[in-house]
């Protein structure tokens, strides 16, 4: 059986849309507190030095590699051949990190209000014509795979793939070339169960976010009132084994069919409510622990504070 990945996002300690949210803590914190947690890699953040050998040095000197990056992507507008200049910086910086994987998010065809639209104001999938919109992604995906990166594409609240339904929709239309990024917090603040999304597209998942969720601060949104910034203020997303997902399912999956890629803990909250170190913590213990049950072997960073 192959080694599963570990890894985690800096957003635990700092936000990349909501500046307020950890913007006094370093980046040196961050990959520190991320080796000390047991991690062995983490997600690029706004924190990170631009030269990708600085990158790479100071990871490794906690023994941690850089797994991927969030791209803002157009491609809901504009034509591949309009993108690609715009990717291009990204693609070649991930190159250079020594990236797998590039993380494809939708940022166009939103909600017109922006990030001050309430959760219910998200536009539908059926706002766009699908299927142009489908193989434009999947001719840039194939495109990027000629620069030695798989695209994974991923479901985000607020975007217009958000629910099971338009995941199916669009992965459907999509074409091989692209991969699926499993993002559990988000299928569930979406109404959705990750598992059904998990069983049906399995063999186009490349790239996996172990996102939980506060049952109880969603189901005291007001989907007309609030934004997606205020449930995140409130606190709707943590890590795994400080929520209510259940995680058995994932890693039986994982046990009985494998999985070459990182399991990377991410959770948007305030770092002043969810001390960085303690959630990230007490993530990493929780599918370790699963991992264990499952003899499915792992990493533990070399720096592993086990209290």
């Amino acid at each position: 059986m192959n080694k599963v990945k570990l890894g985690i996002s800096p957003l635990s300690w700092t936000n990349e849309a909501l500046l307020e949210l950890g913007d006094n803590i370093s980046y040196e914190t961050c990959i520190a507190e991320a080796a000390q947690a047991g991690f062995t890699g983490i997600e690029l953040g706004r924190k990170f030095p631009k030269q990708p050998e600085t990158v790479i040095a100071t990871l490794a000197s906690f023994g941690l590699e850089p797994v991927t990056s969030w791209y803002s992507g157009f491609l809901a507008e504009r034509s591949v051949e309009d993108e690609w200049p715009e990717a291009l910086p990204m693609i070649r910086h991930l190159v250079a990190l020594g990236c797998q994987v590039m993380v494809y998010g939708e940022c166009a065809a939103g909600p017109s209000a922006g990030s001050a639209a309430a959760l219910s104001q998200t536009p539908p999938l059926e706002n766009l014509d699908l299927q142009t919109y489908a193989r434009r992604v999947t001719d840039f995906a194939s495109r990027v795979s000629e620069s030695g990166l798989k695209l994974v594409y991923h479901p985000h609240v607020m975007m217009p793939v958000e629910t099971v339904d338009e995941i199916d929709q669009f992965m459907s239309a999509a074409g091989e070339p692209l991969s699926l990024l499993l993002d559990t917090g988000h299928v569930a603040v979406a109404g959705g169960d990750y598992g059904v999304v998990m069983k049906r597209w399995w063999h186009r998942i490349g790239h996996i976010h172990l996102k939980d969720i506060r049952r109880s601060v969603r189901d005291t949104l007001d989907p007309h009132r609030q934004t997606l910034d205020e449930a995140v203020h409130e606190g709707v997303f943590t890590v795994p084994g400080d929520g209510d997902l259940d995680y058995g399912p994932l890693i039986r999956r994982i046990a009985e069919h494998g999985y070459d890629g990182w399991l990377v803990v991410e959770a948007e909250q305030d770092p002043v409510k969810a001390p960085p170190l303690a959630m990230a913590k007490t993530g990493f213990s929780h599918i370790s622990e699963l991992l264990e049950h499952h003899s499915i072997p792992f990493d533990r960073n070399p720096r592993h504070d086990h209290g």
